[in-house]
């Protein structure tokens, strides 16, 4: 899982792979830009929000199964129309 730093004074946000790297990133970052401080606006590390699975939703067995057989239904109803 990553996470990511965010200064909210600043509007920073820094990826990383781990924790402990994404609090060494703010570390540097107060150091650096707050003077060793906490910034009145907050900041945190917490992990990266998970993406949103792309595509359809899945469906249950069994709506798949009446889907299979309402198509299988309309197949052999066209067939019986046209003779």
């Amino acid at each position: 899982m990553s996470y990511r730093y965010e200064c909210r004074a600043c509007r920073t946000v820094s990826k990383t792979d781990t924790e402990p790297q994404a609090e060494q990133v703010r570390d540097l970052h107060r150091a650096v830009h707050h003077g060793g401080m906490a910034p009145m606006a907050g900041d945190q590390v917490r992990p990266s929000r998970i993406p949103v699975p792309q595509g359809p939703p899945p469906i249950s067995g069994r709506r798949a199964l009446l889907l299979l057989g309402l198509l299988v239904a309309a197949l052999l109803a066209t067939r019986l129309l046209s003779h």
